[in-house]
């Protein structure tokens, strides 16, 4: 007996590609929020494991926090249908943590549980500081973080 509609599994992605016009465009977001986390969504087209980052929407850190984020999921869900419309995938979330290592938090780890298959790319950024980039997802619940390797293009 089928409860509902059936719907696809993400696609699991072991690389992020990212062309460097749109990763100056995460950068500059980061840089204009900090000591703020910035965030923001990704989308673009996913195809063998692989994911081209070819669009990114910020989004308003509604928490306001230098160690923690989330924003309106009102704005989220527009951005994902409006990327739908142009043809592109969601294809996860990025943003900043004001340290020197891209690594998830336990609060990222919990939220990221919520949408398996999501790709969490984290930028580490300090002023005079270089950033670093990562990326992570978590395919289920009995899953451990994995990462994504980050390719800049």
């Amino acid at each position: 007996m089928e409860v509902g509609p059936s719907v696809a599994p993400l696609e699991r992605i072991y690389k992020l590609a990212i062309p460097r016009e749109i990763a100056r465009e995460i950068l500059e977001h980061v840089e204009r929020e900090y000591p703020i986390e910035a965030c923001g969504a990704l989308f673009g087209r996913v195809e063998s494991g692989s994911a081209l980052v070819e669009k990114v929407v910020p989004l308003r850190n509604v928490l306001g926090s230098s160690t923690a984020f989330w924003f309106d999921e009102r704005d989220w869900m527009s951005a994902i249908m409006s990327a739908k419309r142009e043809g592109l995938e969601y294809i996860g979330l990025y943003h900043s943590h004001a340290r020197e290592q891209p690594l998830p938090s336990l609060a990222d780890r919990h939220r990221m549980l919520e949408c398996p298959g999501e790709v969490w790319l984290i930028v580490a950024y300090r002023p005079g500081g270089e950033p670093r980039l990562a990326a992570y997802r978590i395919d289920d619940y009995g899953s451990a973080v994995m990462r994504v390797r980050v390719e800049l293009l």
